[in-house]
């Protein structure tokens, strides 16, 4: 058992909180001055913004909707609707569903902000923390097999010698722009499309060389997330994988000189305490089953029919969410823990 314990002299850490959120995706930045950046929403029936008042959020500077999906942007219309927000910036995708159309309107009324993410945009926050756009590029793909997902915003968050990659739903055609245009390496990777088998190719993965990579997704879910070459492949460049399913909220720290797992509990890790006579089970609430999904080839991705056939959302009645399991080693002893 390897321990590491990162020290950091930038003072206060960046922190990132992996919402769970189910089969869906919400991630929450804190700046060392405060500062609150928010990147998807989850599903409608997954709670977002509550877990913002939860955590003490008043406002957030910064809201990012990688793509119109249900899974990302079904709770956006109650955090724009709940929290003042500096601005809001999304691929410029726009959708036939009735949660997009109602969170556009939302936003109009509502008088935020909106600004169309494009590559080369730069965020400089006043507390060593920089938020780069990687894509889409200002001419969007067209006739990829899901162009929503394929045009997702990607962003590149560094915080001294931190870096964290941002990828929505971005797919093997997106990873290939980026490799393109030139990916440089990254500590932390928020694995693309909840583990799918269409995202995190070979190269990619090798090209970003993360130490930890970190999946959202739900519990037993029907698209059989995350696939079996992403495991494979974030395994093959040794980086350790943090899941919702099996753990629930996940929480890190950008220190500037080092990331640390505050909350989160490897997958692999034992979740058995080896008595000197027998094996005891921690709790049978914390105990994780790991099974092998396999990659699945049909469009794996939460949606809505056009807002005019449509009368209820899917968000609220088709998506199996988890609830939250507590960080129950690393949260304790506040360090990053691996098991070989």
């Amino acid at each position: 058992m390897l321990l590491t314990l990162a020290l950091s002299t930038f003072g206060t850490p960046l922190t990132v909180d992996m919402l769970d959120v189910g089969q869906g995706d919400s991630v929450l930045l804190t700046t060392p001055s405060g500062r609150h950046i928010l990147v998807d929403a989850g599903t409608r029936s997954s709670g977002v913004a509550e877990t913002l008042h939860r955590l003490g959020v008043e406002e957030l500077d910064l809201v990012v909707a990688t793509h119109p999906h249900a899974d990302h942007i079904g709770g956006m219309r109650d955090v724009v609707t709940e929290f003042p927000i500096g601005a809001y910036i999304d691929s410029g995708m726009e959708h036939t569903t009735r949660t997009y159309q109602e969170l556009m309107s939302t936003i109009e009324e509502r008088g935020v902000e909106r600004r169309v993410a494009q590559a080369g945009q730069h965020f400089d926050l006043p507390d060593d923390t920089d938020i780069y756009v990687l894509w889409p590029r200002p001419s969007l793909m067209r006739g990829t097999r899901s162009d929503l997902n394929s045009n997702s915003v990607v962003l590149r968050v560094e915080y001294g010698d931190d870096c964290l990659l941002l990828t929505g739903d971005a797919e093997e055609p997106t990873e290939a722009g980026l490799l393109r245009a030139g990916l440089e390496p990254c500590d932390i990777l928020k694995v693309a499309h909840h583990g799918s088998g269409h995202s995190s190719t070979r190269r990619f993965v090798e090209a970003v060389s993360p130490s930890i990579a970190i999946i959202s997704l739900g519990e037993n879910n029907r698209y059989n997330h995350p696939g079996d070459s992403t495991i494979r492949n974030l395994e093959a460049f040794d980086a350790t994988i943090y899941r919702t399913d099996l753990t629930g909220h996940l929480s890190l720290e950008m220190t500037g000189e080092g990331v640390v797992v505050t909350d989160g509990l490897a997958m692999g890790a034992p979740t058995e305490w080896v008595a000197p006579i027998s094996t005891t089970l921690v709790s049978e609430n914390q105990h994780i089953n790991i099974v092998d999904n396999g990659d699945v080839s049909t469009d794996d991705h939460i949606d809505e029919e056009p807002a005019t056939n449509v009368e209820n959302t899917v968000d609220d009645v088709t998506v199996e969410e988890t609830t939250e399991a507590a960080g129950f080693c690393s949260k304790m002893f506040g360090w990053m823990i691996f098991w070989d």
